[in-house]
């Protein structure tokens, strides 16, 4: 298969890949959304449930649930009421400060431990959408303190957040991000560095020249012939910047190294048929620098090594760029993007072609298209067909549904026929609403006669979240015929904690506890957003029923939340859940 039939082979297979997932997310947001007054009453209600859920947070006695609202609180309420959510940002920090700079003597990297910097992290990529500063702040303040040495893998894994930080950081508090940058490089070459280098380059190019200049100068002490993994972060450094983007004296000292250290390998002789140690270096010495004699004559010596139409070049850095400006919508750049890199264009108009059909945008997609298939019309056909057949995938006929229920009648196990039914419900409910309720219907049969316990809960509980995805009254009728039983399961779960895990922490729910019942209000927690957005009120009146503080106070923030998040979107409903979502 020639490289030419191979690439559109790809790309059939990329979008039959994207046009099957797209297209159940784009049905899921057919149904009329609410209006802005509605929207806006809504914001109203959410912002007043949180002022409450903020109220009563000194009232509990876990250090791990003060922390764990409090910071989702602070997002909540950053844009509404910048200074009381700061207020409670530094009650926050107190709280994660404590709990990661103990000095009592006890083994400080355990469970609880690693509880904290999982706070800590969340805590910080949210105050970064922000305040790219307080973050920073955050970040320097909590750091945690150790009696001995820091164990390496804490501190690969502070250096990976602290690059985390620096690219969301980057276009608005450059100077942080390039300080953040700068740290990283004092310990190793992270490949995250470069795509701190590449959001910097974007709109603040003294400062990408600086970190630029900075990460050429460490790559002397780096052992490029032989470091596999400093080579592949070498070749992204060269393949993704050149002048004018990044400072020409510069560029030609980096060129110059990676020369230097192949002719000091014996890379200028003529390749012999004997291989040795050097000839793979030789080789991808001579391919990477390809024509840029103009930086250093030198190369000429070594283009017998060079080998042709070698296309294994990681672009995983443009291709972030890219998908940063396309959620801009900025498809021009996207397309000067692939100019720059044609080895990478492919690539780059697919995901072009696909953020453009994803935002219904299809004109923008057919210019994409046009563009990308030139003068190959196979390449042109292929596409239209796979835009035709997700038009065909979204419509419900009589002939789909006698489908279904063909298939259904093979599927022997009652889990599973549960399964597939609220799967398609969900479905076809959002282009159809009557058929989709009629499988709901069907759906719901069959769950009374699953065997009574978790299996059964947890599939009522979907049953009541796609009820609640179509509006319909008996989502809430399963919830609160349901909550009792919660209740139930909590109180025992109470009584059996530590035998087959630890629901609580420092007398409190573990909002993170593993277990049949942590699973289960997990799965309620993060699908919030399909009751809020069914019928608010009566979603909170039900989450008011939770006898624990802590819980109560948690799922009234989670609803609050779903609100100020927007529009509920169904896509991905139950990705997450015990019983997983299959294709129609």
């Amino acid at each position: 298969m020639n490289s030419s039939h191979r690439s559109l082979f790809t790309l059939i297979l990329a979008l039959a890949l994207f046009f099957t997932i797209s297209g159940y997310a784009h049905a899921q947001t057919t149904k009329p959304a609410p209006n802005k007054e509605e929207i806006a009453a809504l914001r109203e209600k959410a912002f007043k449930l949180i002022d409450s859920v903020a109220g009563q947070l000194s009232t509990l006695q876990s250090t791990e649930n003060r922390a764990r609202m409090g910071a989702n609180i602070v997002d909540s309420l950053w844009k509404h009421d910048e200074e009381r959510a700061r207020a409670l940002l530094r009650v926050v920090q107190e709280d994660i400060k404590t709990e990661l700079q103990k000095r009592d003597g006890e083994k400080r990297y355990d469970a609880r431990f690693n509880v904290f910097l999982k706070l800590r992290t969340d805590t910080i990529q949210r105050i970064a959408r922000y305040d790219g500063q307080a973050a920073y702040d955050f970040l320097k303040v909590t750091e945690p303190v150790f009696e001995n040495q820091e164990p390496y893998e804490f501190r690969h894994n502070e250096q990976t957040l602290e690059l985390h930080l620096a690219k969301q950081i980057a276009a608005n508090n450059p100077d942080v991000a390039l300080k953040l940058g700068r740290q990283s490089l004092k310990q190793s070459l992270n490949s995250d560095v470069l795509r701190v280098l590449s959001r910097l380059n974007r709109k603040h190019k003294e400062q990408a020249n600086i970190l630029y200049k900075e990460i050429v100068e460490k790559l002397p002490d780096a052992d490029i012939a032989n470091t596999w993994n400093t080579r592949e972060f070498v070749q992204m450094l060269v393949r993704t910047y050149e002048p004018p983007d990044v400072d020409a004296s510069t560029h030609r000292e980096l060129i110059g190294l990676i020369v230097t250290t192949a002719l000091d390998r014996g890379c200028g002789k003529k390749p012999s048929e004997e291989e040795d140690q050097s000839t793979e270096f030789c080789r991808w010495a001579a391919t990477i620098l390809g024509n840029a004699e103009k930086y250093d004559s030198r190369i000429v010596r070594l283009k017998p090594w060079a080998i042709e139409g070698m296309e294994s070049w990681n672009f995983a850095v443009v291709y972030e760029e890219a998908q940063e400006l396309l959620q801009e919508r900025a498809y021009d750049e996207v397309e000067a993007l692939a100019a720059k890199h044609p080895l990478a264009r492919d690539g780059l108009y697919q995901q072009a072609i696909f953020s453009a059909f994803a935002s219904g945008d299809t004109g923008r997609m057919q210019e994409l298209i046009d563009r990308f298939a030139g003068n190959d019309p196979a390449r042109r056909q292929m596409l239209t067909d796979q835009v035709e057949v997700h038009a065909y995938r979204n419509t419900v006929t009589e002939e789909k549904l006698a489908e279904i229920q063909s298939r259904l009648e093979t599927i022997q196990e009652s889990r599973t026929r549960v399964l597939y039914l609220l799967s398609l419900a969900s479905q076809v409910g959002a282009i159809d609403q009557k058929a989709g309720m009629k499988l709901l219907d069907q759906a719901r049969e069959l769950t009374d006669t699953l065997t009574p316990g978790k299996e059964q809960t947890q599939a009522r509980l979907s049953l009541a979240l796609v009820y609640c995805q179509q509006k319909n009254d008996r989502g809430f009728a399963i919830m609160e015929s349901l909550l009792p039983k919660l209740n139930e399961l909590v109180e025992v779960a109470v009584k059996l904690d530590g035998y087959d895990t630890s629901y609580l922490r420092d007398g409190e729910w573990n909002m993170s506890a593993n277990g049949s019942v942590g699973e289960i209000l997990t799965m309620l927690s993060e699908s919030a957003g399909a009751f809020a957005w069914s019928d608010f009120d009566r979603a909170v009146t039900l989450a008011s029923q939770f006898e624990r503080l802590e819980i109560r106070l948690m799922a009234h923030l989670k609803l609050a939340q779903s609100i100020l998040a927007g529009p509920f979107r169904a896509s991905g409903l139950m990705t997450k859940h015990p019983l997983q979502l299959t294709r129609w």
